[in-house]
């Protein structure tokens, strides 16, 4: 393998010297522990093994070791795929490694076999991880089933087994946390990284979200964009002093109200902020969105956590992704499921993220022209159409608490804000 082949060199050879911005991090870490000779996870005879442990099936086989072949053979390919096992699954502590080129102009339709090769290795490290932090087996063997669902969405997207390199690097996040898959959806142990606010009162039980202080509020509720005119919308305000906390509250039905509230801090206490522990709940592909899948789900977190993280808890369960956005029912029948779990959580706009709905249409919605996506199923039909019409989707957030996961309900959150709505004349 030649010894010169630097970053630029790897990336220019593969005819995308932009990805990773064009300055992939740690490489030279990464290439001081090159392996001499045939690189370890691309040993044919191993791959049957390795593929299995992954759940994948058998007919992967010769997919698998043809492209083993074709990287042990290319010098550039083979120092790539170091490069990617070393941060993602030997030195995961340094950060996914986001922008990874398509090597679309190199392998063609084998580049997500590229992928789906270096990610057999997520198999063994996953369950290594799990026997330190003492997790059951079958949490393990729930978990791995991610590659199995980043194969789906690439069969899916591009007719072909393999996983698209957006996803591989995502990987790596199941080694540094406390992640994992509990039937239906995956739960994240990390750092609440904001949005809002939550507030409790200690003698009705009462659950209040107030908007972070500077929030872009555009005129329907939802969050601006950065970089909207600052004519644009209005800005959330949010003020704590000993005495009392003043800022604009969140409709459960996720949109922020243009009324400021003053919460009396002897009665009020916080929940959860930014920086706070809680649950990032993930939607692995597949599987539907069952009622009772997501119930169950829930409630296996409820037990998991506390029982393997008691030193850990958490406050609330919390997401954001493009089936939280409000508008959703604009788009869905009312006994959707997706909506069904809308109305059982409390709702507030997150970010707004114009490429979310890649999930939906396994392409970048927001580049892609609206009228070139696919329509194939009444929801990419209704999604296309809505874009279609010079909307931009928004996605959404929700939280649960803890207290209301063991038994999920339509309107637990809506049912109760209806008295905070006359108490702080909020229309």
């Amino acid at each position: 393998m030649s010894e010169s082949l630097s970053s630029n060199d790897v990336l220019r050879d593969f005819l995308e010297p932009g990805a990773y911005g064009g300055n992939p991090a740690f490489w030279d870490e990464a290439m001081a522990s090159l392996p001499v000779g045939v690189l370890p996870m691309l040993d044919p005879a191993a791959i049957p093994a390795r593929r299995a442990a992954a759940g994948l099936p058998a007919d992967r086989d010769g997919l698998l070791r043809a492209v083993a072949a074709t990287v042990a053979s290319d010098p550039a390919l083979s120092r790539f795929a170091w490069y990617l096992h070393w941060r993602t699954f030997v030195a995961p502590e340094h950060g996914v490694p986001w922008g990874a080129p398509t090597l679309a102009s190199r392998l063609g339709a084998q580049a997500g076999a590229f992928y789906e090769l270096l990610a057999l290795e997520f198999a063994p490290r996953l369950a290594a991880w799990h026997r330190h932090l003492g997790y059951p087996r079958e949490v393990t063997e729930q978990t791995i089933q991610q590659i199995s669902a980043f194969e789906g969405n690439h069969l899916r997207g591009r007719g072909c087994a393999g996983i698209y390199e957006r996803q591989f690097p995502w990987l790596a996040m199941y080694l540094i946390q406390p992640y994992v898959r509990l039937g239906r959806f995956e739960f994240q142990l990390h750092p609440y990284g904001g949005g809002v606010s939550v507030w409790k009162r200690a003698a009705d039980g009462q659950v209040l979200a107030l908007a972070e202080d500077g929030t872009r509020v555009a005129e329907d509720g939802l969050r601006l964009a950065g970089g909207a005119p600052a004519t644009a919308g209005w800005t959330a305000r949010l003020v704590e002093t000993s005495a009392a906390v003043v800022g604009f509250p969140v409709d459960p039905a996720g949109r922020i109200l243009r009324t400021q509230v003053s919460l009396d801090r002897a009665a009020w206490t916080p929940v959860f902020q930014k920086g706070s522990t809680v649950l990032d709940l993930h939607i692995p592909a597949g599987g539907g969105m069952g009622w009772d899948a997501m119930t169950d789900s829930f409630r296996q977190a409820l037990a998991f956590f506390p029982r393997y993280h008691a030193d850990q808890p958490f406050a609330a369960v919390v997401v954001n992704t493009w089936f939280l956005d409000p508008r959703l029912a604009e788009v869905l029948p009312a006994d959707a499921n997706p909506l069904r779990l809308q109305r059982a959580v409390y709702l507030f706009p997150g970010p707004p993220q114009p490429g979310s709905l890649w999930f939906v249409f396994l392409a970048d919605t927001a580049t892609v022209d609206p009228a070139d996506l696919p329509r194939d199923t009444s929801l990419r039909r209704r999604l296309a159409e809505f874009l279609e019409s010079g909307r931009k989707w928004n996605a959404g957030s929700m939280f649960l608490l803890p207290e209301d996961m063991q038994h999920l309900r339509e309107g637990c959150y809506r049912d109760r804000f209806l008295p905070l709505r006359e108490e702080f004349g909020l229309g």
